[in-house]
């Protein structure tokens, strides 16, 4: 086998991975392979490799890629919940996504009470679906113990005309409540 072929096989096996199991957390000194961007965790603990593709990359593409969206339940309270996340993590909205910053559960509610007005427990329980759905997608990063959110991995994926839209978004959404823990 040539190099270059070589290198398609190994290129292609990456993606297949990143594609079957999403984001992959290695070793902090595993370098990305091709295709793959590499994303370093805050505290440099860990990589994440995660499969981007081209900006340019339509649904015909994605579709051959395995990329097209998956149909979620509840995708209202799932988008919702994530623009939540967004808006309580994303320090700067004029720099980039990744890494943001952790945001107590609590933090994330009093804005998602914006968008769910519901009783107690309908509203538990979805936003607790749409966390373990977001997190199984790689789009957040939940550590239920210790009761916090942060941005996952896949966010990377966004095209800079995607960053343009959330960042307005971010601007139009409320605050978090002030005597929301943090």
């Amino acid at each position: 086998m040539t190099a270059p072929a070589a290198a398609a096989d190994r290129t292609a096996l990456e993606w297949a991975r990143a594609r079957s199991a999403g984001p992959l957390r290695e070793a902090p000194g595993t370098p990305a392979p091709p295709a793959l961007t590499r994303l370093v965790e805050p505290d440099a603990s860990a990589v994440w490799l995660v499969a981007v593709p081209a900006e340019a990359a339509g649904p015909g593409a994605l579709d051959e890629l395995g990329l097209t969206g998956p149909v979620v339940e509840q995708p209202n309270d799932t988008a919702r919940l994530l623009a939540c996340v967004v808006r309580c993590c994303w320090a700067d909205v004029s720099g980039p996504a990744w890494p943001g910053v952790p945001a107590g559960w609590d933090t994330v509610l009093s804005v998602f009470r914006h968008y769910a007005e519901r009783d107690e427990g309908a509203f538990t329980r979805a936003a607790t679906a749409a966390v373990r759905r977001l997190a199984g997608a790689g789009w957040v990063l939940w550590d239920s113990p210790a009761r916090q959110v942060r941005l996952g991995p896949r966010v990377v994926s966004w095209s800079a005309a995607d960053l343009t839209v959330l960042r307005e978004l971010c601007r139009q959404m409320p605050a978090p409540s002030v005597g929301a823990s943090a």
